[in-house]
């Protein structure tokens, strides 16, 4: 009786450890994978900051003066339509053929969006959704207009499924007396706005995350 008693109290600590082991493995790999994941938003969000610095790099001559539709934009900026509604769900070759490494720069002599082999964890995209000029530029020092911006980037982890895509919605005022960022940013990126007045929209409108 003693010896059976004995073997199922032996089967009883076998079966609590092998489940506490099991459980263990779990937990490690949902952290991992959070961890991941997370790791995926940062990039994602590090290539958002790299677009606006980009956009506030860029000087009025680069931008054609009160144009309002089929513009001249800078170099690294699409124009309305030309990125899918959806770019979350593109390939990572349309990435690697639209997007631009964040810490990068869409150089002269180097198409927009070519990567090479170049770093692919830190990705974005500009398209120029809107463009709203002023009646009288020169009532207002110059002040052109003021363009509206989305902002697509994507971030990925380690694992192949840990992928993030954000989309932000930018303002940015064009013409005027302003000074335009360094890029990469040697300052934040909020004393560029800080240059316009109440009354012109500037910086982020909106932000989501798509994926």
């Amino acid at each position: 009786m003693a010896l059976l008693t004995g073997l199922l109290l032996l089967a009883a600590v076998s079966l609590l450890a092998v489940t506490a082991a099991g459980t263990m493995t779990l937990q490690q790999h949902q952290a991992a994978n959070f961890a991941d994941k997370t790791q995926a938003r940062a990039n994602a969000l590090l290539a958002e900051s790299f677009a606006r610095a980009w956009l506030y790099s860029r000087l009025d001559s680069e931008r054609q003066a009160t144009c309002a539709a089929d513009c001249l934009l800078p170099r690294g900026i699409y124009p309305d339509q030309d990125i899918p509604d959806n770019p979350e769900f593109e390939s990572m070759a349309w990435w690697r053929s639209h997007g631009i490494p964040a810490g990068q720069s869409p150089v002269p002599g180097m198409m927009p969006g070519y990567v090479g082999e170049r770093s692919t964890e830190s990705l974005w995209v500009i398209e120029e959704i809107q463009f709203e000029p002023v009646d009288d530029p020169s009532v207002e020092t110059g002040y052109s207009g003021v363009g509206y911006y989305r902002i697509i980037s994507r971030g990925s982890g380690k694992g192949p499924a840990s992928i993030a895509v954000c989309e932000t919605i930018v303002a940015r005022p064009w013409g005027g007396e302003f000074v335009a960022m360094e890029f990469p940013p040697a300052a934040p990126l909020s004393l560029f706005c800080g240059q316009f007045d109440d009354a012109r929209a500037c910086g982020t409108l909106a932000w989501r995350s798509r994926r």
